[in-house]
């Protein structure tokens, strides 16, 4: 039962970094400026870091979410990397 809590805890955390990342996607390039590069730097860290301590502990739960925020942290810090590139092209004349 004890583990049904953890599920559940962790399904909603990752929906709600499963939705800000695709609202931050279908956004534009401005809007997505408030989510800085620094901000998930850190939080590719902080669940990697969480992710390795889950391992060690065999603490499986924890495992498979921190797993899936890495995976969604990498994909919000390359969202923003590719809207910052699309502005400065923008601002270029480029595109």
């Amino acid at each position: 039962m004890k583990h049904v809590v953890g599920w559940i805890s962790s399904l909603l955390l990752l929906v709600t970094f499963g939705t800000q990342t695709y609202k931050q996607w279908k956004g534009d390039e401005g809007k997505s400026e408030k989510y800085t590069l620094i901000f998930f730097v850190a939080a590719i860290a902080g669940t990697a870091g969480n992710l390795i301590y889950s391992v060690l502990v065999n603490n499986w739960v924890f495992t498979a979410l921190n797993a899936a925020l890495v995976v969604n942290n990498a994909i919000g810090l390359w969202i923003a990397v590719h809207h910052r590139k699309r502005k400065k092209a923008r601002q270029a004349g480029v595109i």
